[in-house]
């Protein structure tokens, strides 16, 4: 009897093994396919060639490599040793050449070209299977394109250029950065661990150091590209003429050859020698090496103290001359509280007006402080210039409480003053209040007692 599919009963229909075998076997071979090395990604050539007034001799000896069978490694010496592969090439005192791995290793004196950098060395390994290339001691790598260099102990970059590709040097390496065209100042960076990646960036990291004649900054790494835009991150500082920024990152932006912007980010601060401000975003606008404005934005409250004063709002902005304050203006729910002298590097927090029975503050949608210019005779290098206040202004919802405007012909004690209008002025002689101007106002004005009045 015949079953359809099956043949006849008691004969099973032979299998035939064969494919399945060579699917097995197929799929044992995977692994060692994967492991295959690819070929080299050019044909690697290395020779002596003569150098003129020398009497060394050309020499090539041919060595077996040991615990191999068959392989050997030639060794070149005794003129200039030239190695090309492709657009590179490689020239050095001596050379090993294998020969069974395209691998080429230069000693001495060795100078590497290609289409996008020209590198010096006392060593280059080329590895011609990964078409990588690996300097050691004293190296210098130049970007042709850019002129951007790298100096360290060790380099190492792929051969082939493509779009992206890395440029890495470790050991503390040096790092050279135009910021504009051919003859701009650059950034000196130094860092544990520094990397070009193409042509439009390069990474520092590692205990970061940043030199220009108008910036010094640390960083636990930063970032560059070929714009003229740096990115600081991790605990970044930078130092400018007459300024200080810090925060959660910092970025710094050139035009050309000019640093124009320092923006921090996160938990942001400002400082000079006599200025304090806090915020979650810090701009400092600069020209010509002096910082023009500072500007306290974001989430939260924006703080600003310098002298006697501290100013509040949702948002804060520094005019300055020459690094000199001309004024302050806070925007937003704004604040202006006297306080004692503000001390450079403390903790800023904002002053509440209702702590210190008498004290004198101001508040309004918006506040400005205007300062007069330092007396000449007081801008000594180093020396400690404390803006004095020329008048504040606060304007729409402004409200104020004065306990410095003396009644000079009555006692000198200090006056009460509290008033409520639509614009308050509060005016200063050498430094102190001596008039509150308002309008379409409200106040209480209370005198101070007449000297030996009783109560």
């Amino acid at each position: 009897m015949n079953v359809p599919g099956i043949g006849r009963v008691g004969a099973p229909r032979p299998v035939r093994a064969w494919p399945i075998a060579r699917a097995i076997l197929a799929i044992l071979a995977l692994p060692a396919l994967a492991g295959a090395q690819a070929p080299p990604s050019c044909q690697l050539r290395v020779r002596v060639v003569p150098q003129a007034g020398s009497t060394d001799q050309p020499r090539s000896n041919m060595l077996a490599i040991p615990g191999s069978e068959g392989l050997y490694e030639m060794h070149l010496g005794g003129g200039l040793v030239v190695g090309r592969c492709g657009d590179a090439t490689m020239t050095g005192d001596s050379a090993i050449h294998l020969e069974h791995v395209a691998e080429a290793r230069m000693i001495g004196s060795v100078r590497y070209r290609d289409t996008t950098r020209v590198l010096d060395a006392d060593r280059v390994t080329y590895y011609g299977v990964s078409d990588r290339v690996v300097a050691e001691g004293n190296v210098r790598l130049e970007r042709l394109q850019s002129g951007a260099t790298l100096e360290g102990p060790r380099i190492e970059f792929l051969r082939t250029p493509f779009q992206g590709s890395r440029t890495l040097a470790t050991g503390r390496p040096h790092m050279t950065l135009p910021t504009g065209g051919a003859g701009s100042e650059p950034f000196l960076v130094d860092s544990d661990e520094a990397e070009f990646e193409g042509e439009e960036h390069a990474f520092a990291r590692g205990e970061v150091e940043i030199r220009r004649s108008d910036l010094d900054a640390t960083a636990d790494s930063a970032r560059f590209d070929s714009g003229g835009l740096g990115v600081l991150y991790g605990r970044p500082v930078v130092r400018g003429e007459g300024y200080t920024l810090t925060g959660d990152s910092v970025l710094a932006r050139f035009s050309g050859d000019e640093l124009r912007e320092v923006r921090s980010f996160g938990g942001a601060t400002a400082s000079g020698q006599d200025f304090e401000l806090q915020s979650e975003v810090v701009v400092a606008e600069i020209s010509a090496g002096e910082v023009e404005s500072l500007w306290a934005f974001g989430e939260g409250r924006s703080i600003a103290a310098s002298g006697r004063f501290q100013l509040a709002g949702d948002s804060i902005e520094f005019s300055l001359t020459a690094g000199q304050i001309d004024s302050i203006a806070s925007v937003g729910t704004a604040a202006s509280v006297e306080t004692d002298p503000f001390v450079p590097g403390t903790q800023l927090v904002e002053a509440a007006k209702d702590l210190e029975p008498g004290s004198n503050w101001l508040t309004g949608d918006t506040i400005r402080a205007y300062f007069l210019p330092a007396v000449p005779d007081s801008l000594i290098p180093g020396a400690e210039v404390e803006p004095t206040p020329e008048r504040l202004t606060a304007l729409g919802s402004a409200r104020s409480f004065y306990a410095s405007v003396r009644d000079s012909t009555r006692s000198a004690a200090p006056s009460r003053n509290y008033m409520l209008g639509n614009r308050i002025e509060v005016r200063f002689t050498d430094g102190e209040p001596s008039e509150v101007i308002a309008r379409d106002a409200i106040g209480i004005y209370l005198e101070p007692q007449a000297e030996g009045g009783g109560r």
